[in-house]
């Protein structure tokens, strides 16, 4: 069992990056409705196995459409998605 696990969902829509579920240590996981019209889906992970460990933190894949124009688009207009829980 890891020491920390803690994760935020972010989904790419044409209004931008728009903030999704969530587990945060000691509350649990809330869940937020998926935006109908995402083109992406990406998950920022803080996970530290131990603690003796040193924290991983970093971007995951979660969902993409098949559309890779509109996720390039997007991309460009808003940038990655925020790099914090």
């Amino acid at each position: 069992m890891s020491h920390s696990n803690e994760w935020t969902d972010w989904h790419l829509t044409p209004e931008g990056w728009v903030g999704g579920s969530e587990r945060t240590d000691g509350v649990g996981i809330e869940e937020k409705p998926i935006p109908p019209d995402r083109v992406l889906t990406k998950r920022w992970v803080e996970e530290q196995s131990s603690p003796f460990s040193s924290m991983y933190r970093g971007l995951e894949t979660k969902w993409e459409s098949d559309d890779k124009e509109a996720i390039q688009a997007l991309l460009e207009k808003f940038g990655t998605c925020p790099e914090h829980l």
